[in-house]
């Protein structure tokens, strides 16, 4: 048996057994991925477990054996490590979001190297960030609508529109059915359809705007993407954003 080298962002990571803990990694060229990995107290285990953190950078040499739903995680190195994520609690939240976020996306996708090169160019821009981090987790939901293929038509969108939710275009009637979004909150969807991952940081919300923005974009991502659903780290961020 061949072993493979894989290039993986950590998604989550929970206990198995007193042995072992469950990690599972977005990989670049095998999608997502679940591993058994050395649990215990010991300071080798508590460095592995550092290097292990959400969304954290992974390279390793592994052997794929089919037939295993939980692959061996052996030693494993960082290609890089971030500065700054783990230590800022807004950081933090925001990370904890996207991994729970990716992770429920990629649950049933196969390889997809231009979306993990979107998401690893994604979190360096979050480790650099200096300002408007709060807005960060909106931006990359915007700008990931482009990969994942679903970002709404707006071409004709106006004041008077509808958005309808589950076609994903503006339509100057009422759809019949109610996963819309209305006419009034479409000057601001216009608005914030053009927030991306270069200029986030110029938008001011308030907190309730922010978490009503963050709803209606999680809706729309259920509506395309069922797995998508019951997240539980938006309640965090509506917490540290309060």
């Amino acid at each position: 048996m061949a072993s493979e080298k894989i290039t993986g962002i950590v998604t989550d990571m929970i206990r198995h057994n007193d042995r072992h803990n469950v990690v599972t990694l977005f990989t670049r060229s095998r999608g997502r991925m679940s591993f058994l990995s050395p649990a215990g107290t010991g300071r080798t285990t508590a460095m592995r477990r550092a290097g292990l953190q959400l969304l954290s950078l992974v390279e390793a040499e592994v052997n794929v054996r089919g037939d295993r739903d939980l692959q061996l995680l052996g030693r494993f190195s960082s290609p890089h490590v971030w500065s700054d994520i783990y230590f800022n609690p807004v950081k933090s939240a925001v990370a904890m979001f996207l991994a729970e976020f990716i992770n429920n996306y990629c649950r049933h996708s196969g390889p997809d190297p231009q979306t993990w090169d979107f998401i690893a160019r994604s979190i360096h821009i979050l480790d650099r960030s200096r300002r408007g981090t709060a807005n960060f987790h909106l931006a990359f939901l915007i700008s990931f609508l482009h990969t994942a293929g679903i970002f709404p038509d707006l071409e004709k969108a106006s004041g008077k529109s509808w958005l309808d939710m589950q076609a994903g275009s503006a339509t100057l009637l009422p759809p019949p059915h109610r996963d819309v979004i209305e006419p009034g909150d479409m000057p601001a969807l216009m608005l914030l359809s053009r927030m991306n991952l270069a200029n986030y940081s110029r938008f001011r919300f308030s907190a309730g705007q922010r978490r009503k923005t963050l709803d209606s974009l999680l809706r729309y991502y259920a509506i395309h993407f069922p797995g998508l659903t019951a997240l539980k780290s938006p309640i965090i961020l509506a917490e540290v954003f309060e």
